[in-house]
């Protein structure tokens, strides 16, 4: 099946700004720990001094929580296509500003645009991929699509990136696994970032006059005039409680594994380093690994729904990975580590888009953006509390409680998309 040109220019889009950010989040925490932030605290009202590390990677969360309200508003007014761009717009400046300094304040506002990022990013993919692809299968087939080049091209990065901190030490004579040899990694990471932008203005230029027309004609049906300024409120107010009404039994699930990946997902490349020793080039590796057969396995999400449904592989894959999860924490070697570690990457992400398609599925297409990023916003939620509390169970017990929790979520989630299923939700 032929896909829409705009579909396949945001594939590629997806492609660039992936890889920049996968090989920003490889070495992210690695940078901060080699600034000592990992041993600076911060004091917040009501709250015990955090670790810096903990709350750099929270920041993102918080200002994508903050902003999700009026970002959301936004793209039901201008559209999925401008959310798209503002959202690569943003990730591409998120990414400048992280490699251009190692001080507090640029990092900290470069991460903060990431949150903004995200939530565009998220708000918009869904409808817009809905609208671009024409029927069931060719919705499964793009959504499998935009997943697994997510994934395959944050293995590519990941593989790319693990090979820059040492081609930066050398030809800048730079300390191996030094702060500034991540910091021109990061660099590379914003060229990509910002190449990137160019197919979603592609994109706008071409495309945002036909859905500029088909939102008119929503708004006003028949008419061809815009509603009154009072109706077009209330619309808007009925359309985001409706959307509520649809994105709650959605909710559940996606925030008890936001909770329990946030607690440890960050963190794998400090496992992987400080348990097993292993390289900045091998940390490359197996994030590679794990991004390109993750990305591989999900593209065969199509095929699982013949036999298990969409709910079905989405509960199937849950369970499996619980036992890798487990078997990560107690492996007593990184080959096995890594192992273990590849096969659940695999199996908790290789079905997510089946359960976007599901809830889309049920959803007044209307009601898609608020409810696809209600779903999301759930997705980050735990990462807003989560990696603070990790920092500071790592600094005082090891990564040992952290697998325990995260598997205990895991189950948890599962069994409520067992709920879900049984219960036939439809919109």
């Amino acid at each position: 099946m032929q896909l829409h040109r705009a579909a396949r220019r945001y594939l590629l889009a997806t492609a660039l700004l992936t890889t920049g950010l996968a090989i920003r989040m490889l070495f992210l925490n690695l940078l901060l720990v080699e600034l000592g932030y990992d041993r600076q605290t911060v004091a917040l009202p009501l709250i015990s001094d955090l670790p810096l590390l903990g709350l750099f990677n929270s920041l993102p969360v918080l200002t994508g929580v903050l902003s999700s309200l009026p970002l959301w508003w936004l793209v039901t007014r201008t559209g999925p296509v401008v959310g798209l761009f503002g959202g690569g717009v943003l990730y591409a400046m998120s990414l400048v500003l992280t490699a251009s300094s190692t001080a507090p304040l640029p990092l900290a506002l470069g991460l903060a645009l990431a949150g903004p990022a995200s939530v565009l990013a998220t708000v918009s993919a869904a409808p817009f991929m809905m609208r671009y692809s024409a029927d069931a299968t060719g919705r499964n087939r793009l959504f499998a699509l935009n997943a697994g080049f997510a994934l395959g091209f944050a293995g590519l990065g990941s593989l790319v990136g693990g090979l820059l901190p040492g081609f930066a030490a050398i030809l800048l004579a730079l300390p191996q696994q030094s702060a500034a040899a991540y910091q021109a990694t990061f660099v590379v990471a914003s060229i990509i970032g910002v190449i990137g932008v160019w197919p979603l203005a592609l994109n706008l230029r071409e495309g945002e006059a036909e859905a500029t027309h088909e939102r008119a004609a929503e708004v006003s049906p028949g008419t061809g005039r815009p509603s009154p300024r009072l109706e077009g409120m209330r619309t808007e107010a009925r359309t985001f409680l409706t959307a509520g009404r649809y994105a709650l039994p959605f909710l559940i699930s996606p925030l008890l594994i936001s909770t329990g990946a946030a607690l440890l997902i960050p963190f794998l490349n400090l496992y992987f380093r400080q348990q097993f020793g292993a390289s900045d080039a091998v940390l490359g590796f197996i994030f590679a690994l794990i991004g390109i057969v993750t990305g591989m396995a999900t593209l065969g999400a199509p095929w699982l729904v013949r036999y298990l449904g969409q709910m079905g592989s989405v509960i199937a894959t849950q369970l499996l990975a619980i036992p890798c999860l487990i078997m990560l924490g107690l492996a007593p070697t990184l080959a096995l580590a890594f192992a273990v570690a590849l096969v659940r990457a695999a199996l908790m992400n290789m079905a997510a888009p089946l359960y976007d398609v599901y809830a889309m599925e049920r959803t007044p297409e209307a009601a898609r953006p608020i409810v696809i990023g209600l779903i999301k916003g759930a997705l980050s939620a735990g990462y807003l509390f989560g990696p603070p509390l990790s920092a500071q169970v790592q600094r005082d017990y090891g990564f040992g409680p952290l697998f325990t929790a995260t598997a205990i979520l895991y189950a948890c989630a599962a069994l409520v998309n067992l709920g879900l299923m049984r219960s036939r939700v439809h919109g």
